[in-house]
Formats: structure tokens, sequence, C-alpha cells
């Protein structure tokens, strides 16, 4: 019994430590992105742009009554950037340059827009422009300069991208084990052994995404390739020790070119593999597809579906994982709402369907994680912008037959509460300090599964 029960802590180990690789790190999977084409992120809060909406009207009017009023024009490119709408602000502005032509301050808001627009040669054009004086100051320039960058880095085939954490990591109950050293098994009682009871430990561990696009000659296409890997060493239970990779390969296109503006679509390869305690466990291969939209100025919705047929490896340690071997499906949405540029809501609904050569290591599981991210100004002097995010969450878990050795005639139904925060401090040069905290309570109809976990990180992350 005591074997039987490591086998499923490891197993459900193995899907907990990568479920916290990919959520943690920013590049997760498939990277098809969405870039604004005729909306942008606004920036004022929901309860002023009804006055903002309805200052820009007094505005248009005053603008079709006087044209040469630069004072107006600006007023209104300033509240339609505001409120999102690029491209009344940039025909605007370059209605302003036949009254004041050449004029570096109107170019230079004019490169701005258009580079948030991705018109990157038209952008290119308006910054050489505004800084072709002889009076511009330095500043003005080095800013400029950092634009031209980025758009000779988004002019390049291929682009690189990714994050790398490097961390310690303390779990309250790091073999997800119960409590209670008595439990009832088809009716009889039995006593656990002490190595199976809840016990903590910490962790050193390595986590990160990685991110290949390659533009493809047909207009809005590419393809996309994303590695994520997780690393973890126990410091005392070391037969918890894992390393785990998955990588994604396919095209991603544009759907513009059918009517679908600022919204994307990604098919993909999966392959991954896991490794338990020194001897390979696992391996997923399977295929996927993703679509992201941005359905207005404040937000951005992706659905996905991915089906990974699951093959394990038979150990010393893991003497049955085989009985595991099987395929899953599973479907996951998000959406991403901006309140304001400090203020956004997360939610995340996945759905999934497991399937196992032994019904009761067979499931459905429905997660929902809800919550906001805050970003704020550092308290001292110079230091960046501090993110704030909190979520919380419920997961229900049903197995499709009971489990022989626990109970013949119950199916196991696990549901789990969660909670988690954390902080993003940046340091300098893309790099920062990031502490997080997560609670989870489990609870089930098998004793045997029934177990909380506080967990605690801080690590260093790296962005590039």
């Amino acid at each position: 019994m005591r074997r039987y029960f490591e086998i499923s802590v490891r197993a459900g180990f193995i899907v907990l430590g990568f479920v916290f690789c990919v959520s943690s790190v920013a590049h997760a999977q498939t990277s098809t992105t969405v870039s604004a084409k005729k909306t942008a992120r606004p920036q004022i809060a929901s309860s002023s742009e009804r006055e903002i909406q309805t200052r820009r009207k007094v505005l248009f009017q005053r603008m079709l009554e006087a044209p040469d009023d630069l004072d107006t024009a600006f007023e209104y490119a300033g509240l339609s950037i505001q409120a999102g709408d690029l491209e009344a602000a940039i025909s605007t502005l370059e209605r302003m340059l036949i009254f004041s032509p050449g004029l570096p301050r109107l170019q230079l808001e004019l490169g701005l827009l258009y580079f948030r627009l991705s018109a990157h040669e038209t952008a290119r054009a308006y910054f050489e422009a505004a800084i072709s004086g002889p009076d511009v100051p330095e500043e003005v320039r080095a800013k400029v300069r950092n634009y031209l960058d980025g758009i000779h880095d988004a002019g390049k085939k291929t682009r690189l991208s990714g994050q790398a954490r490097l961390g310690i990591r303390y779990q309250t109950n790091a073999n997800r084990g119960p409590e209670d050293d008595r439990i009832i098994l088809n009716g009889l009682a039995f006593r656990l052994n002490p190595n199976a009871l809840n016990d903590d430990d910490a962790n050193v561990y390595a986590a990160g995404s990685f991110h290949v696009s390659h533009k493809l000659p047909q207009q809005g296409t590419s393809l996309e390739f994303d590695l994520v890997a997780y690393g973890a060493k126990q410091f005392r239970h070391d037969n918890f020790d894992i390393a785990q990779a998955e990588a994604t390969f396919g095209p991603a296109f544009d759907l513009g070119r059918f009517g679908w503006d600022n919204a994307a679509l990604g098919i993909y390869g999966i392959a991954s593999g896991a490794f338990l305690y020194q001897n390979y466990y696992a391996t997923y291969v399977g295929a996927g597809a993703r679509i992201v939209s941005q359905i207005n100025a404040r937000s951005v919705v992706s659905a996905k579906i991915e089906h990974r047929s699951k093959f394990f490896q038979n150990s010393v340690n893991t003497p049955r994982a085989t009985d595991r071997d099987g395929h899953e499906l599973r479907g996951q949405l998000i959406f991403r709402h901006i309140y304001n540029p400090m203020l956004t809501f997360n939610a995340t609904a996945t759905g999934a369907v497991n399937k196992a050569e032994r019904g009761y290591l067979s499931y459905m599981d429905y997660t929902f994680t809800a919550g906001p991210t805050v970003s704020f100004s550092s308290p001292f002097k110079d230091g960046g912008k501090w993110v704030f995010g909190t979520s919380l969450g419920i997961s229900q878990r049903v197995f499709d037959a009971p489990d022989p050795i626990i109970n013949v005639n119950m199916k196991q139904r696990d549901l789990e509460l969660f909670g988690r925060a954390s902080l993003n401090i940046p340091i300098k040069n893309g790099i920062s300090v990031l502490a997080e905290a997560e609670y989870r309570d489990v609870h089930s109809n098998y004793a045997l599964r029934k177990h909380d976990n506080f967990v605690g990180t801080i690590s260093f992350v790296k962005v590039w």
C-alpha cells in the first residue's frame, strides 16, 4: 500500500511541477501573438471614459470651425490616444502638419503612433524627420534611437525572446501527504507509515521559456517554436527531484486576410519529456491549435485545444507507471481586460479529459482562476514599475472508476481551492526579483487524498 501511495504522489508531483513551470513563465507554449491594427490600450479609467468622449465631440466641432487651431487639435489628439482611437489621433496630427510643416513635436508624436500600430516604415520616416534638425534635445534623440532600434529588430525575419528564472521554493507539504495516519481501505482500518504522511521540504529550481519566430514569405505567416523547461532539486525528498521540458512547433497565421482583424491562429505539434529521481519517467506527444483575438481596445481573449498521447516508463521507484499510459484532451480559455494602465483583470477556465490504462487513473477535471494585476510606482527613486498580482481558483476532478485498493464501490472525487499572490520588483537590465505565495486545500471523498499545502517562492527573473 505504501508503494502504491508513493507512485500516486509522484505522478501528481510531476503534473503539479509542470503546471508550475508553465504558469510561472511568461511565454507559455505557443506564442501566437496579436498586434494592434486599429485599436490600442486605452489610457483612461472606465469612470472617465464618458467625459472624455463628450469632450472629444466638442473639440471635433471646434476643429471643423477653426482647422488651424493647433491647441485644439493637440488636445483632441491627446484625448483620442487616451481613448485608444489611434487612427483619429493620426489623422488629426497629419492634418496639423499642413499648417505647421516640419514641426518636430508633430513628427515625433506621429512616429510613436505609427509604431504602436506596427506600421514601422511609416514610423521610421517620422522619427528620422523628427531628429533631423540641429536643435533637437539629446534626450529626444535617445528616445527616438530606441524606437528605431525596435523597428530594426521588428524587421528581422527571425526573432528570439525568452525568460529565465532561478529561485528557491518552500512547501509545507512537499509530498502531498495526509495529516491523519489512520485510514480505511475497503472497510478495514490501517495505519500509514510515517514516511507517507505530510512533510515539509524546500528545493532550488530553474525554469525558462524560449520563443523563436521566423517570418515566412507569405504576408502575416510565420513559424513559431517554443520551449518551456523546469527542473527542481529537493533538499530532503530527493525522490521528488524532477526535470522536464516541452517543445511546440508550427505555423501562425494572421487572420486579418479573412476579415478577422486583430486575431491570429497557431497550429503546432507538441513533444515533452520528464525525468523523476534520475529515471526517465514520461513522454508526451500531440498537437494543438490556438486562437488569440483582441476583441476591443481593452480586452484580449485566447482559446486553445490540445491533445497529447502519454507514454510512461516503469522503474524501480515507479514500477507501475505504465498504468498511466493513455491520452489527454485539454481546452483552455483566457480572458484579459485592461481597466486602466495600472489595473488588469485576468480569468482562465480549463477543462481536460485524461484517459489511462486503468480506469481509476482516468479522470475529468475543471479549473477556474481569476484575479487582478496591479502595477504601481516603486517606493524608491528610479525603481521602475512594481507589479502585484493575485488570484483565486477552484478545481474539481472526478475519476472514471473506483480505486480497488481504497474503495471498490466509490469513485474518487476531489475539490481543490487555491489562492496565489506575487510581487515583481524590477532591478535593472531586464532582471527582477519575484516573490510568490500560494495556498492549496484539497478536499476528497478518499481520506488518503485530503491535504493542504503552502508554497513560498523567491526567485530572480531575466527577460529578453
